[in-house]
């Protein structure tokens, strides 16, 4: 019996930025957010469906579909996006963009990168407590975020009055490129006109002309548009692929799931739909994110738990906005929120990839916290501030009159002699 080594013109290729799990083998994209992929084990999982918990008083789980929905376009993806509480078209124009030179990184930021980077310690940045401790690894309480790149020029863009030849290799060579599998934004910038029109978005509009039938209502007719797209655009796993053909990666991104525009017959329409759609998904290329506002329905919460077990994973946001509680504490100056983490993916595996992988959430820790800069969102690890703040004292200084009396007597020189009365103008040299 021989072994033939396998040619690799022959092994199947990954679809344009996705990468293999180091732990289970799964097929993993990125949502756009480094912190949030480390925290799901490395990115998430094709083929599951991510629940994010809206915040009642800010948009931050409208900012993370958006990461979702931004990496899809950079990495060449096909997106869809559905909405009834705002317009979908709205939504995708006003997406961040690519971070293209290393002044688009936060001013913190920058001034490690100029020094040499993150690693590179200074002489104030050393410890000071023994020499041994001097090559130890720093504690990190975030993820690194990845270089500026250059975005994706379109293939229609080259100069109409170079010559043919130009052309052509200019285009082979930027569809050759390799797609990136997290990239980082900038949140002041907006994705181009161009760039949305050439990635060929979708918008899905679930809204009914008229629950007429028991079936009719907005998450059937969801579900039948997603269904659609799966089987059209040659997404499902089921069906052969073409020959000399590389898969691609379908995206969901639904906003504000469950809200008052909803319209559905009974409250069993959304747990159909989340079976449905995690039926669809799990045998094709595709994963879907969905943002629901669960502060809605805090007088049913079992409600909101048998959507939880019909989803992959699970995560909420909690600002500080809007909290007497929370905007009275001295750790909101560092932070915006906490972020808390329900559930995590597990596929092919008996433990979640995060448990091994993960830097920020590694041994189940949910010690988790957000911030909001003003070109990136970041999740770090939470940290309490030094107790009493860095400018304040903990002890009171002793009072003046005490301290006076101190000096008086430090400034009395002892004589020398018996009885104290010794040579004037001579001090003991055993007095220090």
């Amino acid at each position: 019996m021989s072994f033939r080594k396998r040619n690799a013109d022959q092994q199947p290729k990954l679809p344009p930025g996705s990468r293999l799990s180091a732990y289970n083998g799964a097929l993993l994209i990125s949502t756009g957010v480094p912190s949030l992929d480390d925290i799901l084990g490395g990115g998430l999982p094709v083929g599951t469906v991510l629940l994010i918990k809206e915040d009642r008083a800010t948009t931050y789980a409208q900012l993370l579909l958006k990461y979702f929905m931004a990496q899809g376009i950079a990495s060449g993806h096909q997106c869809a996006l559905a909405s009834l509480d705002e317009d979908a078209n709205e939504l995708l124009r006003n997406l961040m963009w690519l971070a293209t030179s290393d002044t688009d990184v936060d001013d913190h930021e920058e001034g490690s990168k100029l020094a040499g980077g993150r690693n590179a310690r200074t002489g104030d940045d050393r410890l000071k407590i023994a020499w041994r401790y001097a090559h130890l690894k720093k504690f990190e309480t975030s993820v690194r975020t990845a270089s500026p790149q250059s975005p994706p020029s379109p293939s229609n863009t080259s100069d109409k009055n170079n010559n043919n030849n130009t052309s052509s290799s200019s285009s082979t060579s930027t569809s050759n490129e390799p797609r990136p599998y997290c990239s980082l934004f900038d949140l002041t910038k907006r994705i181009p006109e161009s760039v949305l029109d050439e990635s060929k978005a979708t918008v899905l509009e679930p809204t009914a002309a008229g629950i007429q039938d028991e079936s009719d209502d907005d998450y059937w007719t969801l579900i039948q548009d997603i269904r659609k797209l799966i089987v059209e655009n040659n997404f499902s796993s089921a069906l052969p692929a073409p020959p000399n053909s590389v898969r691609n990666v379908l995206r969901v991104g639904i906003h504000s799931l469950a809200s008052p525009s909803w319209q559905s017959k009974t409250p069993h329409d959304l747990y159909k739909f989340f079976h449905a759609l995690r039926g669809l998904l799990r045998f094709s290329f595709g994963a879907a994110v969905v943002t629901i506002p669960a502060y809605l329905y805090d007088e049913s919460p079992n409600f909101i738990r048998r959507i939880e077990h019909m989803v992959d994973a699970v995560v909420e946001v909690e600002s500080f906005a809007g909290s007497k509680i929370h905007n009275e504490a001295s750790y909101t100056q560092n932070y915006h929120g906490f972020f808390y983490v329900h559930k995590l993916p597990v596929i092919n595996s008996l433990l979640p990839p995060s448990t091994k992988l993960s830097v920020l959430s590694a041994g189940g820790s949910n010690d988790l916290a957000f911030k909001l800069r003003r070109k990136r969102f970041a999740i770090e690890t939470f940290h309490l501030p030094p107790e009493g703040g860095v400018s304040e004292r903990r002890t009171e200084p002793p009072p003046s009159s005490s301290s006076d009396t101190k000096k008086e007597k430090k400034s009395t020189p002892r004589r020398i002699g018996c009885g104290g009365s010794g040579v004037p103008g001579k001090q003991d040299p055993l007095e220090f």
